[in-house]
């Protein structure tokens, strides 16, 4: 049932065809974040947490550009396709899919948080470029 809720919650960020802004993993891969662009001002972030497994495959075998931190914004080829959530296995854990057009992710993790963060608050890869 909680999955369901997640699943609302990450469904009301509108996030299809959005532009995905960074995926960072922390603490040794506990942590992942998700940053979907929204508007100007405002950003979604998502947030994966106690996290059992990460499994990732982007587009590095084809893309002409050999490090996406040398990108620009309007280089970047990460849109929204489709997030899915829904129970693991592994007790009180939640399995999610993402497709990010030119990269596809599996997490599992214990706790799923949704918020709007300011354009303000965050430090994007490319604005602090050389």
């Amino acid at each position: 049932m909680m999955a369901d809720l997640l699943q609302e919650l990450i469904d009301k960020t509108d996030y299809w065809d959005m532009r995905i802004l960074d995926v960072k993993a922390s603490y040794f891969g506990d942590e992942v974040e998700l940053l979907i662009d929204n508007n100007e001002e405002i950003y979604w972030k998502i947030s994966f947490l106690s996290c059992y497994k990460v499994s990732y495959k982007t587009d590095a075998d084809r893309r002409k550009i050999s490090n996406v931190k040398n990108m620009k914004k309007s280089q970047l080829g990460y849109y929204g396709q489709d997030i899915t959530i829904c129970k693991s296995d592994k007790e009180n854990f939640y399995k999610v899919n993402l497709d990010l057009s030119i990269m596809e992710m599996k997490i599992e993790c214990r706790d799923i948080f949704v918020e709007q963060i300011s354009k303000n608050d965050l430090n994007l890869f490319w604005e602090n470029s050389r």
